[in-house]
């Protein structure tokens, strides 16, 4: 076994610290596997950790794209922007304001919720929209009806896409992991375990499979409490329509 030395113990808030307690934990050192092979490995569990929090909590990454409304063939291409694969794993919703009092500044109450569909399920291409709708591909989507006013169009800022990005890898010292800063550990125990087994040490891959197993749990059960039930009624959200009662009552006498 290749033992540790020449090294600090770190912590894992970056992709540099991490590194610094794999090889503190498991006792190598950079000679015996280089920073870029470890780079992948931890990767591969930086992953799995972000699936976890993204199964039970995915608006723990949600985040929002931007672009102006303007006359054209309603073709938008964010988040993608320049790459040939879409960067996010799931649209929430997309808004537009089509008829801001001041195009250059549209206020957040000028949007309207745009239906998304299955550009498969158009029937009749020759049908005019009259609700805003995004007819959505791969890399991008066709916002309709098309906007054609020239003294309205373009808006600022006049279309937006609430979405799950898809989270880049980390690749640089100081790149830091985009989890629950007291999980991050949970990357090393799992990156432990392939470097184990590189080792020959069975009792630290045993131990680093528990401990990863452990960590993840953990996550989930935190990442499902970051947002509270009560979120799902929202004043004013709801389409229930009258009066309701919750606790059976029927009527106001």
């Amino acid at each position: 076994m290749t033992t540790y030395s020449g090294m600090s113990y770190g912590n894992s808030s970056t992709l540099a610290g991490i590194r610094e307690d794999i090889y503190f934990i498991g006792q190598c050192n950079a000679s015996f596997i280089g920073a870029n092979d470890l780079n992948r490995i931890i990767n591969k569990y930086y992953a799995q950790v972000q699936e976890v929090i993204r199964g039970v909590n995915e608006n723990f990454y949600l985040t929002e794209a931007t672009s102006d409304l303007v006359i054209g063939d309603g073709t938008y291409t964010f988040p993608d922007g320049t790459g040939t694969a879409p960067q996010y794993e799931k649209i929430k919703s997309i808004w537009a304001s089509f008829q801001p009092a001041t195009p250059s500044a549209p206020l957040t109450t000028e949007f309207q919720r745009v239906n998304i569909v299955d550009p498969d399920s158009i029937s009749d291409p020759s049908y005019t929209f009259t609700q805003p709708t995004a007819l959505v591909f791969g890399t991008y989507f066709t916002l309709l009806p098309l906007v054609t006013d020239v003294t309205l169009y373009p808006v600022t800022g006049g279309v937006k896409m609430y979405y799950i990005p898809t989270q880049n890898q980390l690749v640089n010292d100081t790149d830091v992991p985009l989890v629950f800063p007291s999980f991050r550990d949970a990357i090393t125990h799992g990156s432990l375990i392939d470097i184990a087994e590189r080792l020959g040490d069975e009792n630290l891959k045993k131990d680093s499979i528990a401990n990863f197993k452990k960590r993840l749990e953990d996550i989930a059960v935190y990442a499902s409490t970051r947002v509270p039930d009560e979120i799902g009624i929202v004043e004013g959200q709801d389409d229930q329509g009258g009066w309701d009662f919750p606790f059976g009552k029927q009527s106001m006498s």
